[in-house]
């Protein structure tokens, strides 16, 4: 069976240029490494807090 796509001009106008992509993608990269900062230093404060319930600072 064959399926016909049907885009409407309308729809084929909202699609988003190269350059408008482009930026989107360099704003999610950066949103991504502070995401990723701010869960590395989760993850260090927690293990700060699990070494001090479990005695492990010496």
């Amino acid at each position: 069976m064959v399926t016909r796509r049907e885009d409407s001009i309308k729809e084929l106008n909202k699609r988003k240029t190269n350059e408008q992509l482009s930026a989107e993608n360099a704003a999610l990269r950066k949103k991504v490494a502070t995401l990723e900062g701010q869960l590395t230093d989760t993850q260090i404060a927690l293990c700060d807090v699990y070494e001090a319930l479990v005695g492990g600072e010496q």
